[in-house]
């Protein structure tokens, strides 16, 4: 199986490479980039004013199945995840059942493998059923394939739990993935803020996140363990991770797609669509976001991705699940950015691929001679409508819903054979 894709731009911020070339896909790997006129291939693609990089790498995202399926199977949101130029995806552990055993990633990883659209690197639980009072056994887990652990959206309350569980983890060299936001304070609906005044919503303030922020690094600090914090949403939390790498602190951290793109203004009229958790935040928030994204203070962008039926998001606003599909539409959402000169597609797709890579798999995807062939290709120029026909994911919570939107992958390569084409 040979795949030839001819005049695309290939970008890849891990090598500094940025030009208009060919590339020659051969038994998996990259076999040849450069002036491949001549060279045949059983598949060739006219890629001329489309965006060739080494593919995506999720470092967060909620998929259903399980006990969930109403909201989505594995199949449905790791297809989707590959239609947004995804290879790997790691999954958070609120899974029903909970990701605290073996078998349950046993079963996830099966099911990904048999769906074949992903490779699943999941992220397991830092407690038993995530209620922060025992600890999973967590070399067992990394015996099962998980790549980090994570509370999920629970605070664990209890220090000396907290102290115990970064301890063990330090101990067998294992990552802490962290949603920081303090519970008692993050029990409200939206930000805090004007908006949520008028509107007669329980505010959650930006110490929610700071508080955590604070209180997780202290903790690292103190045991070693290596962190990544999950969707941080505000100037002040940026600052707090740019003030630790200052100091040498190895951590790491992303940003949602959505609060990258979307302020808490959004939610006026009770649009339950934007009723995420963490909160969607103000504009000098997802101003900072941006900022952290390009000076490398965050290190990635994840998609949060979180599909719901439309029944759970018709109820009062307060009374909605929260969560957003973002799948079908963060490709379009990074061109928008591009387009408002808030990011550069090098600057994303370092954020997407190689320092997620990084991360995640602890090596950097790159487009080099010899590596496996993980690739997405993107028409910058592709006008379509998301709709229910156009639509991957299962979840009919999309924010950009019957919008005419631009910019789509039309290829992911996974392992050098195409797991999505439009």
């Amino acid at each position: 199986m040979s795949i030839l894709i001819r005049g695309a731009r290939l970008i890849d911020p891990g090598k500094q490479l940025d030009q208009v070339t060919d590339l020659h896909i051969k038994d998996h790997y990259i076999e040849a980039i450069g002036d491949l006129t001549g060279v045949n291939a059983d598949t060739e693609i006219d890629a001329k004013g489309m965006i060739l990089s080494p593919s995506f790498i999720d470092l967060h995202t909620c998929l259903r199945d399980l006990n969930q399926i109403q909201k989505g199977t594995i199949a449905s949101e790791t297809r989707a995840a590959a239609s947004a130029g995804f290879t790997h995806l790691c999954t958070s552990p609120d899974t029903q059942p909970c990701s605290d055993a073996g078998s349950v990633i046993n079963m996830v990883k099966n099911k990904a493998a048999a769906a074949g659209f992903c490779d699943l690197l999941p992220v397991a639980a830092l407690t038993k059923d995530l209620k922060g009072a025992q600890l999973s056994n967590m070399e067992s887990l990394s015996g099962a394939g998980c790549i980090g652990f994570s509370n999920a959206s629970y605070d664990i309350s209890n220090n000396t739990v907290l102290l115990r569980c970064y301890e063990y983890a330090a101990t067998f060299g294992l990552k802490v993935f962290v949603q920081a936001q303090d519970q008692q304070l993050g029990s409200g609906q939206m930000h805090a803020g004007p908006t949520a005044t008028r509107m007669g919503l329980d505010g959650i303030p930006v110490i929610a996140e700071t508080l955590a922020i604070s209180r997780h690094l202290q903790f690292m600090q103190h045991t070693g363990v290596s962190g990544h914090f999950n969707q941080l949403t505000s100037a002040a939390g940026v600052a707090l991770i740019r003030e630790a790498k200052a100091q040498g602190m190895k951590v790491t951290a992303d940003v949602g797609i959505a609060h990258l793109c979307f302020t808490d203004t959004a939610v006026q009229g009770y649009h339950s669509q934007y009723h995420v958790q963490p909160p969607l935040r103000e504009e000098s928030d997802r101003k900072a976001l941006l900022v952290g994204i390009v000076d490398g203070t965050l290190d990635a962008i994840c998609s949060a991705h979180q599909p719901h039926e439309s029944a759970a998001k018709c109820a009062p606003f307060a009374a909605t699940a929260s969560g957003m599909a973002t799948y079908d539409m963060l490709v379009p959402l990074i061109q928008k950015l591009v387009d408002a000169g808030d990011l550069t597609w090098a600057l994303a797709i370092q954020a997407l691929s190689c320092n997620s890579a990084t991360i995640a798999l602890r090596k950097m995807t790159s487009l080099t001679l010899g590596e496996e062939a993980n690739l997405t290709l993107i028409d910058p120029n592709y006008h379509w409508t998301l709709n229910s026909s156009s639509q991957l994911s299962h979840g009919t919570n999309q924010a950009l819903a019957n919008q005419q939107l631009k910019a789509r992958v039309k290829l992911t390569i996974k392992a050098g054979h195409i797991s999505y084409k439009v």
